[in-house]
């Protein structure tokens, strides 16, 4: 666009010329003393032209003076308008820009790997444990560190156990929660702080005795609990047998005692926090749209019901995405305006024989999307729909396994697929079957991107597992203010594979860890070649990266 400024000024330069130039012709063709009536008539023809096209590059003037950025947040997608006192000034700037953010492009590659830290073994209490899923606390601990939630199940017995970051990453408690499948787990902010005065906080309102009574007239006698507790954040977690447990974001986990439960009536594929909202995605097709009440508690009684699709292709996955929920039903995504709950558009996950989408995660103007059964992700883009580019991991798993033993590195193979997704710091880590986790570079989309060419360089991390990556997530590791705690919550949509949002006016934390959660634990720059290998490969393992 700055070539453009450049050329706008140039026609504009020359055009001022063009017409000192015609008015000085005009005032000698009247002396001439010969009829000259046609040369007239035709100087003044040519100025008004002149004139008219100056005219209208000062018109376009306007607006190069101005220079508008489009950014994508969790919220949507926001404008930014900077102002200029000259267009030369803003062509500078902007070339400037594009200087630098083709110099942070050019240097991707250059950045330091991930660097492990650790590999922590969970031990089973019961055969058969698997991770399901995993998430951040919002709520601080003591420390001014956000836990993390990591949630295992056989089948018959959910367990959650809680990752400590402080002083060492160590698992603090391992708790059975419920007696089904925990298949989702969410965080949720706390209630918005209503905007008031000290004055106003020592004057008890009129109504607030009959809103306490109407909010528990509409919630289930468990959620009976204090009003002071909506202003602590809490996760949620969706069971296979139809219910979601709420546990606030404090010790409760370990003594078993959740804040209260309740049942939406069928297994709870997936959980979402959006725009002050929750929505709950439900094996028979419906999705469920929770509110808070006016105490700020959740009015789970008084809930939504959006039937989206079937329950012979119900919504397993849900993704907040400049400000629309896509929503993954089979090989279909149906993404939905939070607004009006309708369907704004829909499109289909093409190629892979109608296999159902099995990982979704965002980032910036991309959506990266993986199917079942498939080495292959997709990446489409977050405001046109359009499919931009697949990325097929299993030659770069390949090579990680090229130590192992020949019939393992065979079968790896032969059974390969993208078992999670996490956008994390420029980078998409992609976690296989193959227990192998792969980053490839994120490539940088504007709103106008339909295509992208450029060769995305795979790399192969050397730690992974034995088994297949159950999960990927990420956790800030720097403390926050204590004020923190208090307020700010209500802007985030904070969800395990998300990035860490920030409140306005604070760094950026300058690490996150990264959380893998698989069987076993491998290193495959020695794979085979320990007398020790083998040895936990039924253990879950949780492998952290700091980057």
């Amino acid at each position: 666009r700055d070539e453009s400024v450049k050329k706008l000024v140039r026609e504009k330069e020359t055009l001022e010329e063009d017409l000192q130039t015609l008015q000085q012709i005009s005032k000698l063709t009247k002396n001439l003393r010969c009829p000259h009536v046609t040369i007239e008539e035709s100087v003044q023809e040519t100025l008004a032209t002149v004139q008219k096209q100056l005219a209208e590059r000062h018109g376009a003037d306007s607006q190069p003076m101005e220079l508008e950025l489009t950014i994508s947040t969790q919220e949507g997608m926001e404008n930014l308008v900077f102002l200029f006192n000259s267009v030369e000034k803003r062509a500078m700037w902007e070339e400037a820009f594009n200087d630098a953010k083709h110099k942070l492009a050019m240097s991707a590659d250059r950045r330091p790997p991930p660097e492990f830290v650790s590999a922590l073994p969970i031990r089973k209490t019961r055969a058969g444990l698997q991770f399901t899923c995993a998430a951040a606390t919002l709520g601080l601990n003591a420390h001014n560190l956000r836990d993390v939630w990591v949630c295992n199940s056989d089948g018959y017995v959910g367990q959650v156990c809680v990752l400590s970051l402080q002083p060492d990453p160590t698992v603090a408690c391992c708790n059975g929660v419920c007696n089904a499948r925990i298949l989702s787990i969410a965080s949720i902010p706390a209630a918005p702080h209503p905007e008031s005065s000290d004055d106003d906080e020592d004057e008890e309102s009129p109504t607030e005795d009959a809103l306490r009574t109407r909010r528990s007239e509409s919630l289930p006698p468990e959620m009976g609990s204090d009003d002071s507790d909506n202003q602590q954040p809490t996760m949620w977690l969706g069971t296979e047998d139809g219910f979601i447990h709420v546990y606030n974001c404090s010790d409760t986990i370990r003594i078993k005692k959740n804040k209260f439960k309740f049942q939406p009536g069928s297994p709870v594929h997936c959980i979402i926090h959006l725009d002050t909202r929750v929505f709950a995605s439900l094996a028979n097709g419906d999705i469920i749209v929770y509110r808070r009440d006016v105490s700020g508690g959740w009015n789970v009684a008084d809930r939504q019901v959006v039937s989206i699709s079937t329950a012979a292709a119900p919504v397993t996955k849900m993704m907040a995405v400049a400000g629309k929920l896509w929503c993954a039903a089979m090989n279909t995504v149906r993404v939905l305006n939070t607004g009006s709950l309708q369907v704004e558009h829909s499109f289909v996950v093409g190629g892979e024989n109608g296999r159902g989408v099995s990982c979704m995660v965002s980032a910036g103007h991309g959506v990266w999307i993986s199917v079942l059964n498939s080495a292959a992700v997709r990446l489409y883009h977050a405001v046109t729909y359009e499919y931009l580019r697949e990325v097929n991991v299993a030659q770069a798993v390949t090579k990680m396994l090229a130590g192992c033993d020949d019939i393992i590195r065979q079968h790896k193979a032969a059974c390969l697929r993208v078992t999670s997704l996490l956008a994390c710091k420029d980078l998409l880590w992609v976690g296989t079957s193959a227990g192998v986790i792969i980053t490839v570079p994120l490539p940088h989309l504007a709103l106008n991107t339909n295509r992208v060419q450029a060769p995305l360089n795979m790399v192969g991390i050397p730690y992974g597992h034995t088994g297949h990556v159950r999960f990927l997530t990420s956790v800030e590791l720097t403390p926050e203010p204590r004020t923190s705690r208090l307020k700010g919550h209500h802007r985030y949509s904070f969800k395990g594979k998300d990035h860490p949002h920030h409140q306005p006016g604070t760094a950026a934390p300058a690490k996150l860890l990264v959380i893998s959660g698989g069987d076993g634990y491998e290193d495959f720059r020695n794979s085979g070649m320990s007398e020790l290998a083998g040895r936990d490969d039924s253990t879950n393992h949780l492998l952290l990266w700091q980057v």
